[in-house]
């Protein structure tokens, strides 16, 4: 049968024969493309893309479909804001505490005006209540061990240790005003240092006071330096491992400031054995407390003659740093064991600065020789 007998529909022409040739070429090509594709997918690489650094290709890992490698790549996350460095809280200021050896008639009301906010521990050494000692004897030095036994176990940062006159002649300022002494104190010089002397001036302590060595070989009759006289032998009995030393310095007069840290280098027992010699011992509180007043240094870990030098005292202690040498001179000077009536109102007009020359041992003349012949006052 011909192709002009047969059905249209089942006639192979060579048009019809091309046009199926080229849709079955087509179909082909698009396979190719699909499968190509597919497997560009399944390598994680994108065709054309590579980068020129790249010097090996990791082995890819098993074939996941097409909709499962799109869930797979990551989502960029936005890059997050520099978090800025946390600032460190300032330290909390050092706690401090005042320790004041007074008497039943001391009015110790300017603490309370001047410095209120400073917790004051007011010893009265007479009162039979309250804050007092178990005896009155020894001055200023029962009162400060007493504070360090009762408190021993829960010391400020820093204690300052005073008399309790607010004016005394001994206060190192020109005002001789306790007040400007403790507001400048330098409470992190005193933590750095743990014994800090109130008193930077050299006149009255220094560069030496006593010469125990020469005083236990000779034994001179100094009748008028009798602190002197005794000190060999209770140096002996307050520092039984020490040698007695040849010469001993320190500023006068028994205000300084501790650390709590300084305190407790040594035990509780020590000072209960210090307050014990001070109660049994027979000598007048006057000579057991001058005899104090040159020990504290050493107690507190300091070397026998600790006198420093007198600028950098001031600059350290009280932050004095820019004194001229015309101020240094003038920042104390002896006006004698008692201060004017009236001071500081009857202060005089400002003098040339006359500085007092060290004190010789043994001398009655000088304030410490004085100061022997008369029972100390606490209060100032």
């Amino acid at each position: 049968m011909s192709c002009l007998s047969s059905s249209r529909a089942r006639c192979l022409t060579p048009s019809r024969i091309f046009l199926f040739l080229g849709l079955a070429a087509t179909l082909l090509l698009l396979s190719y493309q699909l499968i190509l594709y597919r497997s560009t997918e399944e390598l994680g690489v994108l065709v054309g893309n590579e980068s020129p650094n790249t010097e090996s290709v990791s082995a890819p890992e098993p074939p996941l479909s097409t909709k499962e490698s799109v869930k797979q790549q990551p989502t960029p996350e936005p890059t997050p804001e520099p978090i800025p460095e946390s600032i460190p809280e300032p330290a909390p200021a050092p706690t401090k505490e005042l320790v004041f050896a007074a008497m039943e008639a001391s009015n110790m009301s300017w603490v309370e005006e001047h410095l209120p906010e400073w917790t004051a521990n007011i010893y009265r050494a007479d009162a039979s209540q309250g804050l007092t000692v178990p005896i009155n004897k020894g001055n200023e030095a029962m009162v400060y061990l007493t504070y360090i036994i009762d408190r021993y176990w829960s010391l400020p940062d820093v204690s300052i240790f005073l008399h309790g006159g607010r004016y005394q002649w001994h206060v190192d300022n020109p005002l001789y005003d306790s007040v400007i002494s403790i507001q400048d104190l330098q409470s992190d010089y005193v933590l750095e240092s743990g014994y800090v002397s109130l008193r930077c001036a050299w006149s009255v302590g220094c560069p030496r006071e006593l010469e125990p060595a020469r005083y236990l070989r000779e034994r001179p009759d100094d009748s008028h330096h009798p602190a002197a006289m005794e000190y060999p032998d209770r140096f002996m009995e307050l520092f039984p491992r020490a040698e007695v030393p040849e010469e001993v310095g320190a500023p006068c007069c028994s205000q300084f400031a501790l650390s709590r840290g300084k305190i407790r280098e040594q035990s509780l027992e020590h000072y209960l054995r210090l307050q014990r010699w001070l109660i049994e011992t027979e000598l007048s509180s006057g000579i057991s407390g001058r005899i104090f007043e040159y020990s504290w240094h050493m107690i507190f870990g300091k070397p026998t003659q600790y006198c420093l030098d007198q600028k950098d005292c001031y600059c350290r202690t009280y932050g004095y740093c820019n004194m001229t040498d015309a101020e240094m001179k003038s920042q104390w000077v002896w006006r004698g064991l008692k201060l004017p009536e009236g001071w500081p109102e009857s202060a005089p007009e400002p003098e040339p600065a006359q500085e007092l020359a060290p004190v010789p041992v043994p001398n009655s003349a000088t304030p410490t020789g004085q100061a022997e012949k008369q029972e100390s006052n606490i209060s100032g």
